[in-house]
């Protein structure tokens, strides 16, 4: 996972993934202020004691608390807190280990699991000198408290925040108002996904007679800032075009039947349609995905038509539209906690099919059962932990393809098992083959 800092990733051309010697001379050369979001420091007292860790904590959990940023220590600034030269420092894995253990100690909640420390030689001839770069993201739970544990700690937890240049410890009414954004935050998030769910359902064509469609809707907690233009619009199709290689996507069918249509633009958001597919495009980093799934109808034993509702199908679709949601939340900048509500639409009577798609059995209409699908499933997770690694993301895909098979009166599902893993020998050839390199291609990370 990487820190995403877009003011910091502007100025110096590279995320913090990216950074290296040349960017930190980069920033001594334009004399670069400090700032909210940028903090330098000359020498590394942070790991020197007890005293030195409550400091790290209170730094970082400061920036955590406001709106992220990067501590580079290492690098010598002027009267005026702004960078002046480098100052390489004695740099190690201990010393890694010993700031993260620090901060495990100190900081409650823990911090989100895109905070990254990187140590940087200043030479390839002298690895154990260089630069620490702290990149901490804005975090989606703050305040984020800090209990010292040094003499100079008084053993009870304070709340820091980065205020301008400066990192001050906050007095009781600040901190009950960062409580009262969080818990209005979340609240109001709950209501913006719903009402995007409706919206962007209402925007999208009307279900035809025996149709069974998914709607799968997708609100971070931290908003992109795109503009719908013409470079945006070819942004998307390079977006989608990446998504649709080997490995990147758990199934390349979404992408591929979405890329050469023409998009309808509306303000702040776009809609692409293909065959079986409807993507909506926010500008802030939200989406909502529309997969169909009913296959022909057969008939029943009342001489009526019924559409077939395949369970692997609609789990191998809630993991093909969650991913594509999330996937383009980070590509557009978004971060932090993402809501998702998924739902599903079909007649009051459907026909399941429990048979793979592979081909191996072949189905038997049997007796329709009636569907209740009322309201969408709600399921929140970490952004940065459902795009990097499949663990998170089947994890949630399994729940929600729980909820909606529930709502057919299934109790478990065919595809997604609770432990993460996916069984892709149900899937067609093609589509496990694709599967099967994503999967590959993200053991890694998990």
């Amino acid at each position: 996972m990487t820190v995403r800092i877009p003011r910091l990733a502007q100025l110096l051309g590279a995320d913090f993934d990216g950074l290296d010697r040349s960017h930190l001379v980069e920033l001594c050369d334009q004399h670069a202020a400090e700032d909210v979001d940028l903090d330098f420091k000359q020498d590394n007292a942070y790991t020197k004691d007890a005293d030195g860790l409550d400091e790290f904590a209170k730094d970082v959990s400061a920036m955590a608390n406001a709106r992220g940023g990067l501590i580079v220590v290492g690098v010598t600034e002027n009267d005026q807190g702004n960078a002046e030269r480098l100052n390489p420092i004695t740099i190690s894995d201990k010393l890694h280990n010993q700031l993260v253990q620090g901060l495990r100690s100190r900081v409650f909640p823990f911090l989100p699991p895109d905070f990254r420390i990187r140590m940087i030689a200043d030479s390839p001839t002298t690895p154990e000198c260089g630069y620490i770069l702290i990149g901490v993201p804005r975090s989606p739970v703050a305040p984020h408290a800090v209990r010292p544990t040094g003499g100079k700690g008084q053993q009870r937890y304070g709340y820091a925040r980065r205020l301008g240049r400066t990192t001050a410890w906050l007095d009781e009414s600040e901190i009950a108002a960062l409580y009262r954004d969080r818990f209005k935050l979340a609240e109001d998030h709950s209501h913006r996904v719903t009402a995007q769910f409706e919206d962007d359902c209402a925007w999208l064509a009307a279900p035809v007679d025996g149709s069974i469609r998914l709607d799968i809707s997708l609100v971070p907690t931290g908003r992109a800032e795109r503009r719908i233009d013409r470079t945006f619009l070819q942004d998307v199709r390079g977006f989608l075009g990446a998504l649709a290689r080997p490995g990147g996507a758990p199934s390349a069918a979404l992408s591929r039947d979405l890329l050469g249509h023409a998009p309808v633009i509306r303000r702040g958001r776009m809609r692409i349609s293909g065959p079986g597919v409807h993507a909506v495009w926010h500008s802030d980093g939200s989406a909502h995905l529309q997969v169909d799934l009913a296959s022909e109808p057969a008939p029943t034993a009342e001489d009526a038509a019924a559409p077939v509702l395949n369970l692997t199908r609609l789990e191998a679709s809630v993991l093909y539209g969650l991913h594509l949601a999330c996937a383009y939340a980070e590509w557009a900048g978004a971060y932090g906690d993402a809501d998702v509500l998924a739902g599903t639409s079909s007649p009051a009577q459907v026909l399941l099919d429990r048979t793979p798609l592979n081909g191996t059995a072949r189905f038997v209409p049997g007796v329709p059962v009636s569907s209740d699908t009322g309201s969408p499933c709600h399921r929140i997770g970490y952004l940065e932990a459902l795009c990097n690694g499949s663990m998170q993301l089947c994890t949630m895909a399994h729940a929600i393809s729980s909820d909606l098979l529930a709502d057919y009166g299934v109790y478990e599902p065919t595809l997604l098992r609770p432990d993460a893993t996916v069984r892709s020998q149900r899937l067609a050839q093609r589509e496990r083959a694709e599967m099967e390199a994503w999967l590959a291609s993200t053991s890694d990370s998990n």
